[in-house]
C-alpha cells in the first residue's frame, strides 16, 4: 500500500496544520489538521481491511486474423479499483483498462492480428479507498487463452488441387454402415433425418455406408523451415478445409501433434486450433510416408505434394494475411 498524490498532498497539509497549531492553538488543529488525520486513518484502514480481490475468466471465443472478440472476466471484492488487463502481443486493443466499483465484470474488445494461442492476463488490479488517498495494487492469477487460427485460403484457382477433392473419389455407396455428423458438401438426400430429429435443429447426421470410410480418410502432414511456421499453417489450414468441405475425413500430423481423421464442424475446429499453436519443424519421414498429402513452407516458397506432384500454392512466405484471399 502506498499513498496515491492526493494522499501526500492531505498529509503535507496535515503536517502543516499541525506545525500552525503549535504556534497558533488548538483550534487551527481542530479545523484542519485533525479531519486531514481521519481521512488518512479512515483511507488506510479502508485498504488494510479490503479483501483481496479475485478474478474469475472463461477463455474467448477463437477466430482468424481480422476479426474482434469480446474480452470478459469476473473481479471480485468490496472497494473502488482500476483494473488493466494484460494483453498478449497477437491482438490489438485501444483500451484495456476500467475503473469500477468491486464486485465487477470487465469487458473489452481486442482485435485479433496473429496466429497463435494467446496468453490473456493476468489482470492488474489496483484498489483505491473512497477518497483516493491510498492505493495497493495485486495481480491475481487469473489467465485465459486465446486461440487465432491461421488465415484459409480458398484452393478452387488450382484445378489439380480442387480435383483432388472431388467428391467422384469417395468410394461408391454400397450398404448402409452408421452415421456421422453433417459436413459441408454431403447431400440432403444422405440425411438420417429420424436421428437428426432427436437433436438440435442444427445438428444434422448423415448415413455412412460400408466401403466410404476407408477411402474417404484423407491424411495431412505439414512442416515447415525454422521461421515459416506461419506459412505452413496458412497452407494446410486451407489444405484441410477443402477436403473437408469435399466431405472426406481429415487427419492431420504436424509439428504441435497429431488429430485422427474426422468430420464435422468440431473437427474443423480442433484442426484449426492445433494449426495455430504449431511451430515450425518436421514430423518425421514415418508421418509423410503414411500421408496422402504433404504441405511444406521454406525460403523457396509454400508446396503441397499430393499423389507424387508437387503444387506451389498462393500461401506468402511468412503467411501473412490477403483480405481477399482469406475467409474464416
Amino acid at each position: 500500500m502506498r499513498p496515491t498524490v492526493r494522499g501526500v498532498a492531505v498529509a503535507f497539509v496535515a503536517g502543516i496544520a499541525i506545525g500552525m497549531a503549535a504556534t497558533s492553538g488548538a483550534r487551527a488543529l481542530n479545523a484542519v489538521a485533525a479531519p486531514a488525520i481521519v481521512a488518512l486513518v479512515a483511507g488506510a484502514g479502508q485498504l488494510v481491511l479490503a479483501e483481496t480481490p479475485t478474478v474469475e475468466r472463461t477463455d474467448p471465443d477463437p477466430g482468424f486474423p481480422g476479426e474482434t472478440r469480446t474480452v470478459e472476466f469476473t473481479v471480485e471484492g468490496d472497494t473502488l479499483a482500476r483494473i488493466d488487463d494484460g494483453v498478449p502481443a497477437g491482438v490489438t486493443t485501444a483500451d484495456h483498462g476500467r475503473r469500477v466499483s468491486l464486485p465487477a465484470t470487465v469487458a473489452y474488445d481486442v482485435d485479433l492480428t496473429e496466429r497463435g494461442a494467446w496468453t490473456v492476463g493476468p489482470p492488474t488490479v489496483t484498489l483505491t479507498d473512497v477518497l483516493g488517498l491510498f492505493v495497493r495494487r495485486t495481480r491475481p492469477d487469473a489467465t485465459a487463452t486465446l486461440v487465432v487460427y491461421p488465415p484459409v485460403r480458398p484452393l478452387r484457382q488450382d484445378g489439380a488441387i480442387a480435383a483432388l477433392f472431388d467428391r467422384s473419389r469417395v468410394a461408391e455407396r454400397q450398404t448402409f454402415d452408421s452415421i456421422r455428423e453433417y459436413a459441408p458438401g454431403d447431400p440432403l438426400r444422405d440425411v438420417h433425418w429420424k436421428s437428426s430429429a432427436k437433436r438440435d435443429a442444427s445438428d444434422l447426421v448423415v448415413k455412412q455406408f460400408v466401403g466410404e470410410r476407408a477411402d474417404s480418410d484423407f491424411h495431412l502432414t505439414a512442416s515447415a523451415e525454422s521461421g515459416y511456421s506461419n506459412a505452413m499453417a496458412s497452407a494446410a489450414a486451407s489444405v484441410a478445409d477443402a477436403a473437408l468441405s469435399a466431405g472426406l475425413a481429415v487427419g492431420l500430423t504436424c509439428p504441435a501433434g497429431e488429430l485422427a481423421a474426422d468430420r464435422g464442424e468440431r473437427h474443423r475446429h480442433r484442426l484449426l486450433e492445433l494449426l495455430a499453436r504449431t511451430g515450425d519443424g518436421d514430423p518425421g519421414d514415418h508421418a509423410a510416408e503414411r500421408a496422402d498429402a504433404t504441405v511444406h513452407a521454406g525460403a523457396t516458397g509454400v508446396t503441397a505434394t499430393f499423389e507424387g506432384k508437387q503444387h506451389v500454392l498462393a500461401v506468402p512466405a511468412d503467411g501473412a494475411e490477403t483480405a481477399e484471399e482469406v475467409r474464416g
